[in-house]
């Protein structure tokens, strides 16, 4: 086999590479498109909209200003008072254990320092 035999077959198994990689880049932009389709549906759910409400802000860019996001903004409202006045949680301190005692009262000998 020649020099050239050897090149060509090298370019035969990049080529194949590449189209290996292709497909599994096509396969991977196709999962992506995907999760952003299910993120988009759960959003628009998340508005509890009517079909016709649902057009109106497809069509307009705006909200209408429905009852059903009142209780949503004044549970948050509530919900942020509340954490303003509690005061942050503090992580619970170790107590410091002196090793030596500990072992010493675990084996039964007694401390007697004084």
């Amino acid at each position: 086999m020649n020099k050239l035999e050897k090149i060509e077959i090298e370019a035969r198994k990049t080529r194949e590479r590449i189209a290996a990689m292709n497909a599994q880049l096509r396969q991977i932009e196709g999962q992506r498109t995907e999760q952003e389709n299910l993120q988009i549906i759960q959003q628009v759910r998340a508005l509890n909209l009517s079909r016709e409400e649902l057009y109106t802000f497809l069509d307009s860019g705006e909200l209408p200003a429905a009852p059903s996001t009142a209780p949503v903004k004044a549970a948050e409202t509530i919900h942020s008072r509340k954490a303003r006045q509690r005061p942050a949680e503090q992580p619970a301190e170790t107590p410091e254990i002196d090793v030596e005692t500990a072992a010493d009262n675990e084996s039964g000998v007694e401390n007697n320092e004084g």
